[in-house]
């Protein structure tokens, strides 16, 4: 288990095409197995008991990061379970990874610090995506994602802090 959850959030334009996706994939009865979380990125899972040391640490890498684009022309998978859009240009992504993970090194999940990191934007996961992928790829076309906030979430999805990055 994981005391906080730290994800990316898209601007409203984003969040909609994303919603258009996985609303296709309900219409057409894909079980989606996710939990109910809005369109995001994550960063990674953190134990800190301290809620208020975290924030303040958090507060502290935020104030330094600005909202930016990603490009999304990508389907892919992760082992035929979880079918997402796969970022083309992840090098910001992955430049404020290795930042979190080092201002964070005493939280993060130690089952979790040997994985790379894989940049994605879930649309579903399920036991046998044939279906979904060809539901998906028959109306994906590639876009332009406008990352302007950071979440920060308890293991029960309650959002402790928003931050709307700067412009």
């Amino acid at each position: 288990m994981y005391d906080y959850v730290l994800q990316y959030g898209f601007d409203n334009n984003t969040q909609k095409t994303i919603q258009e996706i996985k609303e296709n994939l309900k219409k057409n009865n894909i079980e989606d197995r996710e939990r109910n979380w809005l369109p995001h990125i994550t960063i990674d899972l953190y134990n800190c008991k301290n809620q208020d040391e975290f924030v303040k640490q958090l507060d502290k890498i935020v104030e330094e990061i600005g909202y930016f684009e990603i490009e999304c022309k990508n389907l892919n998978n992760f082992d035929e379970e979880t079918l997402y859009i796969e970022p083309y240009n992840k090098e910001k992504l992955i430049k404020l990874k290795s930042i979190f993970d080092t201002e964070f090194s005493k939280y993060r999940l130690e089952k979790r610090k040997c994985r790379e990191y894989r940049p994605h934007i879930t649309l579903c996961t399920n036991d046998d995506l044939t279906k979904a992928k060809e539901i998906v790829k028959q109306k994906f076309e590639p876009f332009v994602a406008k990352i302007e906030y950071l979440w920060v979430y308890n293991c029960n999805m309650k959002l402790i802090k928003e931050y709307e990055l700067k412009s």
